[in-house]
This record gives C-alpha cells, structure tokens and sequence, in this order.
C-alpha cells in the first residue's frame, strides 16, 4: 500500500509540476506602420494622402473634450497643400483630398495616430 502511495504522490507532482510550466509567450505585435498610401507614394500623392491623414487626426483632436489643439496639425497639412499644389492646380487639390479622405476614412486608430505623426516630421520646408 504504500508503493501505491508513494506512486500515487509521484504521480501527483509530476502533474503539478506540468500544470506550472511556464505557458508559451505570444509573438509580440508589430508596430503599426506607416500607411502605405503615404510612406509609398512621392510629390503630389504623398502630399494628399499625408493631407487626408492629418484632417483625420485634426477631426479626432477636436472631438476629444476639452478640444486638442491642433496647431501643429493646420501648419503640417498646409506645408503639404503647399507641395501638391507645385504639381496639382487649385482645383485638382480638393477634388484629390476629398476622394482621399473618403477612402481613409475608415482608417485604424493606430494608422491614424503612427500615419499623422509621420506626416508632420516628414513635412516639407514651409513654403
């Protein structure tokens, strides 16, 4: 009887001891990117899209209460208006920021908030 409690004690660590291994740690999630729209475009198209991304991060900010200030936001996406408009004419800006507002508008959180960061300490030189 008492090999079969010896046993039976044995037994019983061993399970305690498997059910208290340490569990398998998930990958860690990626960083979200740049959205591509902006990190993969040049001139004209980089301008919009950065201009879609900070409308959209300006609109978040104002929402937020009390209102944040978005200063920094205006100044970046008028510096970007200012590179589109050297390729685009007055007419052609707004037609191309609404259209690309429209399709990023649905954007992530965390697009929004890595995508107008980027935009603005990528911004060209004021014009």
């Amino acid at each position: 009887m008492t090999i079969l409690r010896a046993a039976a004690v044995a037994a019983a660590v061993l399970a305690l001891g498997a059910c208290q291994q340490e569990e398998p740690k998930a990958p860690a999630v990626p960083a979200t990117p740049v959205a591509e729209v902006v990190s993969g475009a040049t001139g004209a198209d980089q301008a919009v899209a950065c201009m879609a991304y900070l409308a959209l991060k300006q609109g978040a900010l104002e929402a937020q209460t009390p209102p944040g200030d978005v200063t920094a936001v205006r100044a970046a996406m008028n510096d970007w208006e200012g590179l589109a408009l050297m390729s685009m004419t007055q007419d052609e800006v707004p037609q191309y920021f609404a259209s690309s507002f429209a399709v990023e508008d649905d954007a992530s959180p965390g697009k929004i908030e890595v995508t107008s960061a980027w935009c603005p300490a990528n911004k060209p030189a004021a014009s």
